[in-house]
């Protein structure tokens, strides 16, 4: 009887073994690796927090002539608002540069230092990286922990703790750092596990965040653009590009003078315009740890040998002073970015002359129909210095 009864529990366990197996094959089979692409695909300017925070699938996605952008909400501005945005410049023909943007809304300098901790781990083309620096990012109070939780990735988190370049001291101070933003420290104890549980956490982390991710990259891979190659690439006629930019944002903005998109103008802007007067008086872009989180960027760039294009975006000037928020509250940000960009060696497209210029942006704060030209432009330069 008992001879029996083992029998039953050992085939039970085969069973239970088999299922786990054949459930496993077809998660697999349904969410393929996170490596996989589609040959031919250009899925550098899809807008996804799960491109973004895989580097494998970026890095599949990726060929000699790529350059990482890191940014955020910019990048979501669709074409059919600005037809300059980069997917429909450098995304529609062979210029020899190709951008992978990596980040979306709410992501910051923090979040970005991880990202290229981890995606330098893996190879970055040229060894060239760009960031846009938004003066959102820099408001008084830094950004609140329950947004940035919203965005923390784990696995990018993993790999730029295994990143053997990134130095002891910014790996000390991004903890900090996402202590401060209330990350849960059993997270961070299993991406650089020491003890038992810590290793065990990080084997059931990694398998959770690699199954979420691979499940949210199905979408992403229906949305890549084809790849345009040729075998002599073309130089953009920016000047071109730029009259045809200015053409453009003077027929989609007629409703206003602040050269602000027609839509964004009478259905987000107008309604509430009367409440906003002096709304943000009390703001002066001085109190945010940003500051550090940038400088902290800067370093991890400089110790793993890339070179970075500081891209330094500014807001809408008139608006601005229209909420309470002056020249001078404006100029603590501004300042602030090009003193460490300067002090870190990092080359620096400052655009912040621009606060007034119409079509430079198309909201508030988003580069518009001029600005994406223009920026687009120093990206380019930019890649092809030293080329």
């Amino acid at each position: 009887m008992e001879a029996r009864t083992l029998h039953t529990r050992l085939a039970a366990l085969a069973i239970g073994v088999a299922v786990a197996v054949c459930a496993i094959a077809l998660v697999f089979w349904l969410f393929p690796a996170q490596s996989q692409v589609r040959d031919g695909v250009n899925y550098g300017y899809v807008y996804s927090g799960a491109k973004s925070s895989s580097v494998d699938f970026a890095e599949a996605g990726m060929t000699d002539e790529s350059m990482i952008v890191f940014g955020s909400s910019e990048f979501s501005t669709p074409k059919r608002l600005v037809p300059q945005v980069p997917s429909e410049v450098f995304g529609t023909a062979d210029y020899g540069l190709n951008l992978m943007l990596i980040g979306e809304a709410f992501d910051q300098s923090l979040w970005h230092t991880i990202a290229l901790g981890a995606f330098e781990g893996s190879g970055i083309p040229q060894r060239k990286v760009a960031i846009i620096a938004a003066p959102g990012w820099f408001t008084d109070g830094g950004q609140d922990a329950e947004t940035f939780k919203t965005r923390f990735s784990y696995s990018l988190y993993r790999a730029f703790c295994a990143n053997e370049n990134v130095p002891a001291e910014a790996k000390e101070y991004v903890r900090s750092r996402l202590e401060q933003q209330g990350i849960d420290e059993m997270q961070l104890n299993a991406a650089s596990p020491t003890l038992p549980q810590d290793h065990l956490n990080a084997v059931a982390l990694d398998a959770l965040d690699d199954l979420k991710l691979r499940q949210s990259l199905i979408e992403v891979r229906g949305k890549g653009m084809e790849r345009i190659e040729s075998d002599t690439p073309a130089t953009p006629d920016f000047a071109a590009l730029r009259a045809e930019a200015e053409k453009t944002g003077a027929e989609m903005s007629t409703t206003n003078d602040w050269g602000v998109e027609d839509g964004f103008y009478t259905e987000q802007l107008e309604p509430v315009l009367a409440d906003l007067e002096d709304s943000r008086a009390g703001e002066t872009y001085s109190d945010t740890p940003e500051y550090d989180d940038l400088a902290c960027f800067l370093d991890v760039a400089n110790a793993c040998g890339i070179e970075v294009l500081v891209v330094l975006s500014p807001v809408m000037a008139p608006y601005y002073d229209y909420i309470g928020i002056d020249a001078q509250a404006r100029e603590n940000c501004y300042s602030h970015v090009r003193e460490i960009a300067q002090s870190h060696g990092a080359q620096l497209a400052d655009f912040s002359d621009r606060e007034d210029e119409k079509y430079f942006l198309y909201d508030i704060v988003h580069f518009g129909w001029t600005g994406w030209i223009d920026v687009e432009q120093s990206l380019y330069d930019f890649y092809r210095k030293d080329a």
